[in-house]
């Protein structure tokens, strides 16, 4: 059995590899469609603030929406419930927080990236990321690759 690495571009809306989550709001990735033979992934997140420094509130919080599937047979995958308010998971999967205060200098900016294994029995998931949670003042820019482990 031969083993393969390889590696993945998470996407954004428009098939971009960034997404710019705005004071307060989210961004929802594209499907992520793990192989059949994937046996391991791993996701690396970036989060980034390129002016001046970050405020005290600018964390991101990064989820993963899985879905299973079709649970009421309606003939469209659903995904977990992405997070409602401040304190309230829905039913999606904390991944990591990315507070910018704590990264590393970045230009005039920071940035930090964070590594974190994932889930391989999904049917497909999204990377959902806010900063509704921790009421983010300025525009965070967030991007993802994947390493996935096929055998």
């Amino acid at each position: 059995m031969a083993i393969a690495i390889a590696e993945r571009q998470v996407t954004w809306p428009t098939a971009v590899n960034t997404a710019n989550v705005t004071a307060e709001g989210n961004a929802t990735s594209e499907e992520i469609d793990l192989p059949d033979n994937c046996i391991d992934a791993e996701i690396q997140l970036k989060a980034e603030y390129t002016t001046a420094a970050p405020a005290s509130d600018d964390i991101i919080y990064f989820w993963l929406l899985r879905s299973h599937g079709d649970p009421d047979g309606s003939g469209s995958d659903e995904f977990d419930t992405p997070p409602q308010a401040a304190g309230e998971t829905g039913g999606a999967a904390l991944l990591a927080v990315a507070d910018l205060n704590k990264g590393e200098t970045s230009g005039s900016g920071k940035k930090i990236l964070i590594s974190k294994k994932l889930p391989v029995t999904n049917k497909t998931m999204k990377l959902y990321a806010e900063g509704l949670t921790g009421s983010t003042t300025n525009t965070i820019t967030v991007s993802a690759t994947i390493t996935e482990k096929t055998a």
